[in-house]
């Protein structure tokens, strides 16, 4: 075997290793956007990552996680209108996330008896209006709001996925730091 082949050979042998370690990351996605066909973009803006703990909403209503096997992942949406038009916002039905093979609707959805009539908005761990703050938005107008997730055994990331029409349209992936 000559000096090149030998060279060549230890470098993709050396390189090789580096793909398997590339594999134990988790994308951050946390500012990407997406647009739907009604050329409404939806932005990724922000996500809030809490292990254990509770959230506070409004009227100072706090959910607790029970454990610290749960995790609250929080992320702060934003949509703008591109058009010249009005357009519908998703509602909170419209986003889940995945998590070591389990989707989770956001509390909005599941405490929604609970959380009605009450402010529409998250004290702590984050402060601001609940997601969607409108159900509609003007032309180049935006509006913004939080979801709320208590996923459990989350792991390393979770996955926010967009449905619309029974279909993942967008899915953002969030690393989580656990302080375990």
């Amino acid at each position: 075997m000559d000096r090149r082949t030998y060279c060549a050979l230890v470098g993709m042998t050396a390189l090789s290793g580096c793909s398997a370690l590339s594999t134990d990351t988790v994308a951050d996605d946390v500012g990407e956007s997406y647009t739907t066909e009604s050329e409404l973009e939806v932005t990724l803006a922000e996500a809030e990552i809490q292990s254990g703990g509770s959230v506070v909403f409004g009227n100072d209503t706090e959910v607790a996680g029970g454990s610290s096997a749960i995790t609250f992942v929080i992320p702060r949406i934003v949509v703008t209108n591109t058009t010249e038009s009005s357009l519908s916002v998703p509602t909170a039905e419209n986003f889940t996330t995945r998590s070591n093979g389990t989707r989770q609707q956001p509390y909005q959805i599941e405490l929604n008896s609970m959380l009605s009539g009450i402010d529409s908005v998250i004290t702590e761990p984050v402060s601001g209006p609940l997601f969607p703050p409108t159900n509609e938005i003007a032309p180049e107008e935006e509006a913004e709001g939080w979801l709320v997730f208590g996923v459990p055994e989350a792991g390393r990331g979770v996955v926010l996925e967009l449905r619309l029409e029974d279909d993942v349209q967008k899915d953002w992936s969030i690393p989580l730091e656990t302080n375990q």
